[in-house]
């Protein structure tokens, strides 16, 4: 459940970083690119308008009466409205004539069209796929009112302009492509500096030693502080508790062996033997959590447990008190395992005390670690348990002290269950080939690589 809440709530820093980042760059490159348009688009208007009322005031001065009425000197017209579909046009009306620039040739325009609706001194107008800029210049000469439309096609300018709005847009996307990944190697750059951290967390599985660096990113200095805070707290939190626990143990001895006196004197059989029985229970865990406190030694929390170094203190022990030589042999894939010491001790303590009891001559353990887990098998040549405690203690969720096989077990045992559980691992029993019990605990492998 831990683990799937964890997995649930993991995140890449690195990616919501990097996506906020487009989601923010894509409004502004679609503004730049907004700005850049209607920039190129008005530089054009005013070049190609400052023209067109250069032409205009050309051709108002152009235009003169004759004895055929009213005309246009074609010494004072540039050749381009003179040139076949140009691209440059003009019409020119009046109250009863009209005269349109050679250019036209036959092009259907019906100056009209221009007027309709229009209130700039430009306009845009689509011909037969020309796409104009028309300039209006109403003048009056000698009493008579004109109107001049003078034009000119700015597809190709139109055209080159979207070109280069194309162009600077796969610069900008490439641009953005580019900073992204430079942004990307700047944040794992920055990220590696924080690898030396996780270094020292990944020693701590090992070694049992939580030493961070000295150089530490401002930023998480004050997390880096806290852990080691916590850590520095819990585990002397850890250390007291266990020797409290011993000393309460040894503290409660005395008035017990008292009680056990004054129960002796009562008269009453009935309350007597009550009393004797519950002092039995009392001495039982006290005896219990004495063992305990002999096999764990002193508080080490945050040291790991070093297989070949702690066994044979254990076997010794053990030895000494059941007052029984037993054969014992281990076999161990790794030099320490990557749990508490005092956590493994106990685990083992327990375990290894339960087959030292019953055992005729022999025990056996066995460490094996893969890379998805550790089991650890711990098998004895005693007199087994019947079938029926395998099927009730192997269901999930079944308290060992309230079913165990072996008078005297379910305390050490429950003990055990719960320091797996606070691994996350699982603890089973089955018969050994040795003719005894065999209790395997598998524990999830997390060291981080």
């Amino acid at each position: 459940m831990s683990d799937q809440m964890s997995e649930k709530a993991s995140f890449s820093l690195e990616k919501r970083i990097r996506y906020r980042l487009i989601i923010a760059m894509l409004p502004l490159l679609l503004v730049l690119m907004f700005i850049i348009h209607k920039s190129v688009h008005l530089l054009i208007d005013e070049i190609v308008v400052e023209r067109l009322q250069h032409d205009a005031l050309s051709l108002v001065s152009a235009v003169s009466k004759s004895e055929n009425g009213w005309k246009v000197g074609a010494e004072a017209l540039s050749t381009v409205y003179q040139r076949v579909r140009s691209g440059h046009y003009f019409i020119l009306q009046w109250d009863d004539g009209e005269i349109r620039s050679r250019s036209l040739w036959d092009k259907k325009v019906n100056p009209s069209d221009f007027v309709e609706g229009d209130t700039e001194d430009y306009l845009y107008f689509w011909i037969d796929e020309e796409f104009w800029v028309i300039h209006k210049q109403p003048f009056s000469k000698k009493g008579e009112a004109f109107r001049l439309w003078i034009a000119q096609d700015i597809s190709a300018l139109d055209q080159k302009q979207k070109a280069y709005e194309s162009y600077l847009a796969g610069v900008l996307l490439l641009f953005t492509v580019v900073f992204i990944f430079w942004q990307r190697a700047v944040l794992n750059k920055g990220f590696a500096s924080l690898l030396p951290i996780q270094k020292a967390l990944k020693e701590n599985q090992v070694s049992g030693e939580l030493a961070f660096p000295q150089s530490i990113p401002e930023e998480i200095k004050t997390l880096v502080d806290s852990i080691n805070l916590l850590v520095d707290r819990s585990s002397r939190q850890v250390a007291r508790s266990r020797m409290s626990v011993g000393n309460l143990a040894h503290e409660l001895k005395r008035p017990l062996q008292e009680l056990q006196i004054v129960a002796s004197e009562l008269n009453d059989p009935e309350v007597k033997n009550t009393l004797k029985q519950i002092i039995k229970q009392l001495q039982a865990r006290i005896d219990a959590e004495l063992k305990r406190a002999r096999i764990s030694g002193n508080p080490m929390p945050g040291s790991l447990f070093k297989v070949d170094e702690e066994l044979p203190v254990l076997q010794e022990l053990l030895t000494r008190i059941h007052g029984k030589e037993i054969v014992f042999s281990y076999h161990s894939d790794l030099t320490q395992l990557p749990f508490d010491r005092d956590d493994t001790l106990e685990l083992m303590g327990n375990l290894l005390d339960n087959a030292w009891k019953y055992a005729s001559a022999q025990v056996r353990l066995s460490i094996v670690t893969s890379n998805a887990q550790f089991e650890i098998s711990i098998e004895d040549d005693g007199p087994g348990v019947a079938a029926e405690f395998f099927t009730e203690i192997n269901q999930r969720g079944t308290r060992i002290d309230e079913h165990s096989a072996r008078p005297g077990d379910g305390l050490g045992l429950s003990i055990c269950q719960a320091i797996v559980e606070t691994y996350n691992g699982t603890i089973s029993f089955s018969n050994s080939d040795l003719g005894g019990l065999k209790v395997d605990v598998t524990v999830r492998n997390n060291i981080v690589d």
